[in-house]
């Protein structure tokens, strides 16, 4: 049985529209939210037909202006609906601490079968006294204490896993792109109830999450104590595809896992790495722009990864964490799918750190490689690691080679229309293009056009994917099942 309610919360400027995302939101949340201060026609008329129609419990909420509400009448009126609220039964009300404790107290006093929820909200940071904030409403006895705070940092969100941990009748999380993984987690950690909206475009406040992302893709409902967290840590977490793949596979496998974006930037690496050892966080993949300087906050990394100098996964087993790169055995079987990997020569485009892992595969496989990149210098640095060869970028026509790789950006969205190479070069040989981003770039593009045998990104980011799969269950996914998300998602793009 889940210990987490989930919450629709709605705020329609009307009582007809309202009514109608009731209906709706009954479908799939536990309770729902209405925010009565976003209904310009709200009375007491307005008021009881909506708690007559309800068929799930509500939350009566009338936010205040201060409190980052739309309600624009006085504060005796609100106070007013608030009681009225109450006589009508409803199943809970909200009221926020800095309404005053004398209002609150009596509110509580003449509740009668309403539970009340008393609510602090910070919506510029989250300070360091949210442990005393949560003492100054306890004593006020109401059933349930709400601390929701803004997140400037992923690591807002652990000071709240720690409230939550200590703490029962509890709802507490982070707003925020930054504090979406509160939202998810609460249910690992026993909040009362975390928020949803009813779809992207009705968000009531900052970071809430779709009622059916959080129910389909991030399986809130089977999430529980015991769940093992992964996730994907980087500048640009949320953009990731792997927790589509993720999730649908261990939904149809029974794990008990959930994997959610970790959006992290450079100057809270050190301490999320720390609250990661420390709430015991399963596992992550790494992602742009930390793969490099990740790994001196782990306890070990296998030799490959080693030898690469980039990790893009982390196992966390018994409190040690380990550094793997999957993606460069990604990229290998990738191209394996679509040629024979003997006798090769490759080209390989770029010199960044999806090039490093490439080629290091490459090499493993005995190919010839020529790296050329627009700054040469760094192909230098990387041919002399790899004991492979280099060639100016205009002088890349003048040979002949079997696979030509794109590991640039060149082509990915919004530049669709951009290509590395002249169409003509691409004539009889096996192009794999690592972006993604449009699904089929120009290169590749091109390279059908000419005859050629082609390798799409998104093959790389799957086969990858499929290894990071299996160092953090020990299983093997189902390759079909994360193609098919794969090929949704990118299709909606």
């Amino acid at each position: 049985m889940k210990s987490t309610a989930i919450c629709i919360s709605l705020g329609r400027d009307n009582i007809k529209e309202t009514l109608l995302d009731l209906k709706e939101a009954e479908k799939s949340a536990d309770i729902i939210e209405v925010r009565i201060d976003y209904m310009k026609d709200i009375n007491e008329s307005t008021l009881e037909e909506l708690l007559k129609k309800r068929t799930k419990p509500i939350i009566i909420t009338i936010r205040k202006t201060d409190e980052g509400g739309r309600f624009s009448g006085s504060e005796e009126e609100r106070l007013n609906l608030l009681k009225k609220s109450i006589r009508l039964k409803a199943d809970y009300v909200d009221i926020e601490l800095s309404s005053g404790e004398e209002i609150i107290s009596s509110l509580i006093e003449n509740k009668e079968n309403t539970k009340i929820i008393c609510s602090y909200h910070n919506f510029k940071e989250t300070p360091g006294k949210i442990k005393s904030i949560y003492g100054r409403i306890k004593k006020l006895k109401p059933h349930i204490i709400k601390i929701v705070t803004f997140g400037e940092s992923i690591n807002d969100n652990f000071k709240h896993f720690e409230l939550l941990k200590n703490n029962k009748n509890l709802i507490s999380f982070c707003m925020g792109l930054k504090g979406q993984i509160s939202r998810i987690l609460g249910a690992k950690y026993g909040s009362f109830l975390t928020f949803a909206s009813l779809s992207n475009d009705s968000k009531t406040a900052e970071g809430q999450i779709a009622i059916e992302d959080l129910i389909d893709l991030y399986n809130i409902n089977l999430l529980n104590k015991n769940t093992k967290i992964l996730g994907v840590t980087g500048s640009y977490a949320e953009n990731s595809l792997s927790k589509y793949m993720h999730n649908v596979n261990f939904r149809e496998q029974g794990e008990n896992y959930t994997y959610i974006p970790f959006k992290t930037e450079k100057e809270d690496l050190e301490e999320f790495m720390k609250n990661f050892k420390k709430f015991n966080f399963f596992g992550s993949a790494v992602t742009i722009p930390h793969k490099i300087d990740i790994i001196k906050y782990l306890d070990d990394i296998e030799d490959r990864a080693k030898k690469i100098g980039a990790v893009n996964t982390i196992v966390n087993k018994d409190g040690k964490l380990t550094g793997y790169n999957t993606d460069c055995k990604g990229a290998i079987d990738a191209l394996s799918k679509k040629t024979e990997l003997k006798d090769r020569k490759v080209l390989v485009l770029g010199a960044g750190g999806a090039a490093r892992a490439i080629c290091y595969g490459l090499k493993e496989k005995e190919f010839s490689v020529i790296i050329a990149n627009r700054t040469e210098e760094r192909a230098m640095k990387l041919a002399e690691e790899l004991d492979m060869k280099i060639c100016p970028l205009e002088d890349i026509y003048k040979y002949n080679y079997h696979i030509i790789i794109n590991t640039t950006s060149i082509g990915m969205y919004p530049h669709i229309n951009e290509s590395i190479v002249e169409k003509d070069f691409l004539k009889g040989k096996v192009v794999f293009d690592i972006v993604y981003r449009p699904m089929m770039t120009k290169m590749l593009r091109d390279a059908i056009a000419v005859g050629s045998t082609v390798v799409e990104g998104y093959e790389m980011l799957l086969y990858q994917g499929i290894e990071q799969y299996k160092l953090w269950t020990g299983k093997e996914p189902s390759e079909n099942l994360m193609r098919k998300i794969l090929f949704e998602q990118l299709g909606k793009e």
